[in-house]
């Protein structure tokens, strides 16, 4: 709770010099330290002068003066339910922040998501559209001019622990360290998937976990994915180079001090810690591995059991959580859904169902070591006096489907579990214990750090900060939101996941349109179907509906910049 007098020495108006600054600040977010008035660009500073005393005006100068450490949390396949289970974030980041509960991935992939992430654009602007060549980190255009990039030519001393873009490190076997990073602790693919045995790339210098020919035998299986003008690798070539490079029913050593969502946690603590007395603000990107699955060690060479699995110390407790089956689960009528969908999507036998049961148990596990070292990261934040000049962000790349419309585990797919995610702000300017239920997408990302740094976009941003929607969502203007996979997931038709097919589609806050490449297309009303079963796109009740949002579809599909902020 805010306190009264708290409440009084906020800041109560705006001031007007030259030009209107107008920035959307209702009451409500009045309980905030006067430097939050500066959140946003550097010509913000004269708000301070709110501050009612020229003594206090001077001393929120100072605080303006001094641009927020900006720490971001983001997990890989985090379903946006899993938060519940994720008590320190709750706690220490919701409540004390502002929780977007209605936030999606216009690409709900890896790849292009993280893609999105560090660009602002849509994944038909940056023009990652897949995790593999010809697309994925090697394959993104102009790879230097990126959100750290721009933070660090504002001031910001930057960092990234964990996972990069897919394909890091694979075509060398050892990786660069991208442009905008002052210190670089990056996992290489596909290692950075394995719990215990991974490769990782400090400042140049590569160290291992675990086995460490497991691990670079990890990385020399992903050259499969970035190798330049390779004729679509399928799956006999795929299992062809695992059976040389592994033993069967070997999978590399399980020490409980290597694993990779507490190592890459205590590495990013000692960064905070560092930065403690730095004169400059930093952006640390702490990425773990955490609830992705382990793939190599699981999906090609077999392994059985939980996947991913939890650290040592919740393996016990994580039988207690129980995979949740909402009405699609396991749905029995697919008839509604692109053919491709329902042809290879059989119904989960039950040995499947137990299957996600496990990975469900691992899931959890992975992301409570997570909390943990949130925890952590905010006791130290505050141990060190920095916790009230850092904002956190916590988000997943993307959703993830676990039985839901009969899917055994994935994202890509454009329903709601793969595309909704988690996004939590916290910190100075962010309004306390809210919770903002307008929809926003991950194009909105980098606008909104942007904004909090006061740095400058080198690329034309297609969303929208999201500080005032923060502050008073019902000034917000609703949008339309594009949706889009303009590849499929493999370009080789042996491999497994063929219902991962391209398409495009928009999202309103009452509808969704999906239209396959195939043609096909699907309508779901989200307020009277929110688990969409009922594709109501042949209802002539709904031709008009389908007719505008069509149109939307269209536009948004080759929209850039300010063209795509567009009505519902």
């Amino acid at each position: 709770m805010v306190s009264l007098s708290r409440l009084r020495r906020a800041a109560t108006a705006l001031l007007v010099m030259g030009t209107l600054l107008a920035l959307i600040m209702p009451a409500a977010a009045d309980a905030r330290p006067a430097s939050a008035a500066c959140l946003g660009t550097a010509s913000q500073k004269v708000d301070v002068a709110f501050a009612g005393s020229t003594g206090r005006a001077a001393a929120a100068e100072k605080a303006c003066a001094k641009k927020p450490n900006i720490l971001v949390v983001m997990t890989d396949d985090q379903a946006l339910a899993d938060v519940k289970y994720m008590p320190n974030v709750r706690k220490l980041l919701a409540q004390k922040g502002t929780q977007f509960t209605n936030a999606i991935d216009s690409f709900p992939l890896c790849c292009p998501a993280r893609a999105t992430f560090i660009t602002g654009q849509y994944a038909h602007n940056h023009g990652v559209v897949g995790n593999f060549w010809p697309y994925g980190w090697y394959g993104m255009k102009d790879r230097g001019n990126i959100l750290p990039a721009w933070l660090q030519k504002s001031g910001y001393t930057t960092a990234l622990i964990g996972k990069w873009l897919n394909g890091y490190g694979s075509l060398d076997e050892h990786g660069e360290i991208p442009k905008g990073f002052d210190t670089w602790r990056g996992l290489l693919d596909v290692s950075a998937y394995d719990y215990y045995n991974y490769v990782m790339n400090q400042d140049g210098k590569l160290r291992t976990w675990g086995d460490a020919d497991f691990a670079r035998n990890l990385v020399k299986m992903a050259y499969l994915q970035v190798k330049p003008g390779f004729p679509r690798p399928g799956l006999t070539d795929v299992l062809g180079l695992a059976n040389t490079l592994f033993k069967p029913g070997y999978w590399g050593t399980e020490e409980e001090k290597n694993y990779s969502p507490d190592v890459t946690g205590t590495v990013t603590e000692g960064l905070i810690k560092d930065q403690a007395k730095a004169k400059k603000p930093f952006f640390v990107w702490w990425a773990p591995s955490a609830s992705h699955r382990e793939d190599v060690a699981t999906t090609v060479l077999g392994r059985p059991g939980r996947d991913p699995r939890p650290p040592k110390r919740y393996e016990e407790l994580v039988k207690k959580y129980q995979l949740p089956k909402p009405p699609s689960f396991n749905e029995a009528d697919m008839s509604g859904k692109a053919k491709k969908l329902g042809q290879t999507l059989p119904l989960l036998t039950q040995a499947k169902q137990d299957q996600l049961q496990l990975d469900y148990e691992g899931r959890i596990g992975s992301l409570l070591a997570v909390d943990d070292h949130v925890a952590k990261m905010v006791k130290l934040l505050k141990k060190t006096n920095q916790m009230k000049n850092t904002v956190i962000v916590f988000v997943s790349d993307n959703g993830w489907l676990q039985g839901e419309h009969r899917v055994p585990g994935d994202k890509f797919l454009p329903y709601e579990e793969s595309l909704k995610v988690p996004f939590i702000l916290a910190g100075p300017g962010v309004p306390v214990d809210r919770t903002v239920g307008v929809q926003v997408s991950n194009v909105d990302f980098a606008a909104t750090l942007l904004q909090i740094a006061g740095a400058k976009a080198g690329r034309t941003q297609d969303g929208i900060p999201l500080i005032p929607v923060a502050r008073n969502e019902k000034k917000t203007a609703p949008r339309a939101l594009g949706i889009e996979a303009p590849s499929p997931l493999f370009l080789n038709d042996t491999l497994p996941q063929q219902w991962d097919q391209p398409y495009t589609g928009v999202r309103t806050a009452d509808w969704k349109f999906v239209e396959w490449k195939t043609g096909e297309t699907e309508l779901y009303d989200l307020k009277k179907d929110p688990y969409e079963i009922n594709n109501v796109v042949g209802d002539p009740a709904n031709a008009a509906i389908k007719a505008r949002l069509q149109g939307r579809m269209k536009k948004l599909t080759s929209c850039k910049g300010k063209s795509c902020t567009m009505k519902p």
